[in-house]
């Protein structure tokens, strides 16, 4: 029989309470360095958003690329840098974060449908479309469902695939429960539009129908119905539809008034047309319909015609636009009167207010302000539809950009 020591005995339990408070040091050690490791990085974090506070970008982007290294798991860390990343126009390092992220196992749905989001933003950005279409297509039903499908309606609208949009449209109608009728409208009439132009005329009837049940007594699909129906030599029908364009949306008449002139003068009844629309002017001498009036009470009726009806719009309607084209119709009657005086001094009246006119004359944008010369269902600088007032506007620039 094996005989212990009693010292052996009693140095046990020292051994085992060495070891222990060991274990403890250890323990205690590792959770301070943890400790200053957190305040390290949050420091870091600090030091980061200050930077970007002071806008100092590049600093900023480096500090926070090294607390990401440093620990993978912070996941709302990684998509601010993405983000950022694409707001500098860094699509590719953006999209390697946010790829990144989408290929992880770990994440939690939500974040995985961010990543998904964050990922066809960047792909939208970098014009890889069909990259952009599968990845949006990924994300579920959750938070980024409805900016997922806002991103494809936007992409959808960059390509021109207006089937597709109406799709995405109707499907956004039903996550943010509020009517897209209005763009809905629009890509029936874009789709009409496109099969007007390759004579498909069964398929432009289908469509400006279903532009009409979206919309109803919509002004371009009626403006589109009645080009549907000049194409079938239908003038008098035509007639008619432009006719509810002229009684419920008078100010889009000037978008087909020339057609409408040609309808008429289809029919032999010229003079009846115009008179319709010389009827619009006392509400509509603004735009573009009066230059098209003067332009065919010229053609038609004389010059001395298109100066009364001018001179008649100046007293109720007065603008430079007006004030042009009755310096013009003058000038027309002075080398019909062979006066070399009076040509030379209409010409130099007609020349400041062309200037003038062209300078200022624009169609401006109600959402962004931005102005063209023509008339544009969709804004060229906010994507916007219907946002374009119909009305030339001649006063003085708007903030925005002009073209």
């Amino acid at each position: 029989m094996i005989q212990i020591a009693t010292s052996w005995l009693l140095l046990l339990p020292i051994l085992f309470g060495l070891g222990w408070l060991a274990s403890r040091w250890d323990l205690r050690l590792e959770n301070r360095m943890d400790e200053r490791e957190r305040v390290r990085q949050q420091r870091s974090t600090f030091k980061g958003l200050s930077l970007l506070l002071n806008e100092q970008p590049d600093q900023a982007i480096e500090t926070l690329v090294k607390i990401a290294q440093l620990d993978p798991e912070t996941i709302e860390l990684h998509f601010s840098l993405g983000n950022l990343f694409r707001r500098r126009g860094e699509t590719e390092r953006a999209i390697r974060v946010h790829q990144h992220l989408a290929n992880r196992d770990d994440l939690k749905p939500r974040d995985r449908d961010h990543a998904a989001y964050e990922l066809g933003r960047d792909f939208l950005r970098a014009g890889l479309l069909d990259r952009a279409e599968a990845s949006l297509n990924r994300v579920g039903n959750g938070k980024y469902a409805a900016p997922a499908k806002e991103s494809l309606l936007e992409m959808y609208q960059i390509e021109r695939d207006w089937k597709k949009a109406i799709i995405a449209a109707i499907e956004l109608e039903g996550l943010q429960n509020k009517p897209h009728q209005t763009e809905i409208a629009q890509f029936y009439c874009e789709l009409a539009q496109e099969a007007l132009r390759r004579k498909d005329l069964m398929d432009a009837e289908q469509s400006i129908t279903r532009a009409l049940q979206a919309v109803p007594n919509h002004s371009r699909a009626l403006i589109l119905q009645g080009d549907y129906l000049v194409a079938l030599e239908r003038p008098t029908q035509a007639i008619e539809v432009w006719g509810r364009v002229a009684d419920a949306h008078p100010a889009y008449m000037h978008l087909l008034a020339d057609r409408w002139m040609a309808a008429y003068t289809a029919l032999d009844k010229a003079e009846v047309g115009l008179e319709r629309l010389c009827g619009l002017l006392k509400t509509q001498a603004s735009g573009e319909l009066l230059d098209i009036v003067q332009k065919h009470m010229t053609q038609i009726q004389g010059p001395q015609a298109a100066e009364l009806m001018l001179v008649d719009v100046m007293h109720h309607s007065p603008s430079l636009s007006a004030l042009s084209k009755l310096a013009e119709t003058r000038l027309s009657l002075a080398e019909g009167n062979q006066s070399p005086e009076k040509i030379s001094e209409i010409q130099s009246i007609l020349g400041l207010l062309k200037e003038r006119t062209n300078s200022l004359a624009r169609y401006t944008c109600g959402n962004c302000g931005f102005r063209a010369r023509r008339f544009y269902w969709q804004c060229p600088g906010c994507n916007h539809w219907e946002a374009y007032s119909p009305r030339r506007s001649e006063g003085a620039a708007q903030s925005g950009p002009s073209m």
